[in-house]
């Protein structure tokens, strides 16, 4: 892997790939290097571009492991050797246990990314590099096109960020985006730099493959083009809607969003879907966006002549009133859940509730029995449904706490609660980095980890 120069260095300048990458501070970072071309090249371009600077993070290499075919072992090792000459700390991480029958690829590239943060943990590091290319970014506007075309959003044909954090803690960058696989390969061939080919890569039972296939004989520019073109509106429409909420739009104890229906009104059609999208999805918990249809639907009664009356969509009850209108949980389909000792879990996408007694904990509605719990005495603002379908603690069958009652600041000894916005706190693209900021600030939470990259533009 010791690269002598040649005239092939022009082909991709290291530095057009990471100058926008602020590598400062981080005494570490993360390449995911799977044996592929696309993997390879990333980490030898990594490498020409630390040579060239005075102080850089120490680069690790992990190769995740699926242990989905035989080949996979010979592969990972393939990597290690390749590291090991360079000098290059290499790890090798296992998918362990049993595969699903179904969904399996879903499955492996979320075990993928949670195996590549626990790495990024170890390593005390924020940042992991993957080697995703323009192919793969025309690849998915192809795939999320064809969903678009079956009434999903036009946000999707943005494609993929160049950063992307994950679980509020590491941000997965891209920085290949702009290259495609071809070149890489070229760039590859010159230093006669050999790689491995993962044979499910010509699998037509998977759709990519058969996109890919397909794009063989396209001229893919100006799909290219209409990519940077939805990314640049949806940061437009990101930034209208971040500047919109903390004025028109307020959070009541994490349980429910009062908006005002006059703002709202004077807002460009765009503008109100993401507003009420957003309002929807974090008020019902879910890690994405309504249909647009939905948020018509939703538009259209609150638009309504009307001064009073309540409809039911995507897990939310939207309710207008004269000048405003309340969008809360509705009471239905809420999660029943036991939280072991020194454990944590997701409540209803809505809350993380951490357990730290000696005790198994359940976290369930509050409903009519958490009203007696209450009892007499109400916060200010006390809005009984959104109450009702807020969570309550019990232990040995006992309500020990309503966590919304009184903004999360009373509660049990041992019990911890977080408002969670599954819509973001996973996965937060690098195109809504303001707009998820614009909503912690506005649910009055913690704000998300800076992105690493310089040029906004470049998200």
């Amino acid at each position: 892997m010791n690269v002598p120069p040649t005239n092939a260095d022009q082909d991709i300048d290291p530095a057009s790939v990471f100058d926008v990458i602020d590598f400062k501070e981080r005494r570490s970072v993360i390449v995911a290097v799977s044996g592929g071309s696309d993997s390879l090249a990333l980490l030898h371009l990594l490498i020409s571009y630390r040579a060239a600077q005075c102080t850089f993070p120490e680069i690790i290499a992990v190769t995740i492991d699926h242990e989905l075919r035989p080949e996979s072992v010979d592969e990972a090792h393939f990597v290690a050797g390749l590291c090991r000459s360079a000098g290059i700390t290499h790890r090798i991480l296992n998918w362990d246990g049993p595969k699903p029958h179904t969904g399996l690829s879903a499955k492996a590239r979320d075990v993928r990314y949670e195996l590549l943060c626990r790495a990024a943990r170890d390593a005390g590091t924020d940042m992991i590099l993957a080697g995703h290319t323009l192919d793969d970014q025309i690849e998915t506007f192809v795939m999320r096109s064809a969903r678009t075309g079956e009434g999903g959003s036009e946000r999707g044909l943005a494609g993929m960020a160049l950063a992307t954090l994950l679980d509020r803690e590491v941000w997965l960058l891209r920085p290949l985006l702009d290259v495609s696989r071809e070149k890489l390969r070229d760039y590859l061939r010159a230093r006669g730099i050999a790689w491995r080919d993962d044979p499910s890569n010509d699998n037509p039972k998977y759709e990519r493959v058969r996109i890919r296939n397909r794009l063989r004989l396209v001229d893919s520019r100006e799909m290219v083009c209409e990519i940077v073109e939805k990314a640049s509106k949806r940061r437009v429409v990101n930034d209208k809607v971040a500047q919109f909420l903390p004025d028109c739009v307020t959070i009541y104890h994490g349980i429910r969003a009062e908006v005002s229906r006059e703002g709202l009104a004077l807002q460009e059609q765009d503008v109100q879907q993401l507003v009420v999208a957003i309002v929807m999805a974090t008020m019902g918990g879910q890690s994405f966006l309504p249909p647009v249809e939905n948020c018509d639907r939703a538009l259209e009664h609150i638009h309504s002549k009307r001064s009073s009356g309540r409809i039911t969509m995507n897990r939310c009850v939207i309710q207008i009133r004269k000048d405003n209108v309340l969008i809360y949980r509705e009471m239905r389909s809420l999660a029943n859940i036991a939280i072991e000792p020194d454990g944590t879990a997701i409540w209803d996408g809505r809350y993380r509730i951490g357990n730290h007694t000696n005790r198994l904990i359940r976290i369930s509605a509050t409903g009519v029995l958490g009203l007696k719990f209450l009892g007499d005495t109400h916060p200010a603002n006390f809005h009984r449904p959104s109450i009702l379908s807020s969570p309550a603690a019990f232990l040995d069958g006992d309500i020990v706490d309503v966590p919304a009652f009184g903004n999360h600041v009373k509660l049990a000894e041992g019990i911890s609660v977080t408002r969670h916005l599954a819509l973001f706190d996973h996965i937060l693209s690098g195109y809504d980095e303001i707009l998820a900021q614009s909503v912690a600030e506005t649910f009055q939470l913690q704000g998300y980890k800076r992105s690493p990259v310089n040029q906004i533009n470049k998200n």
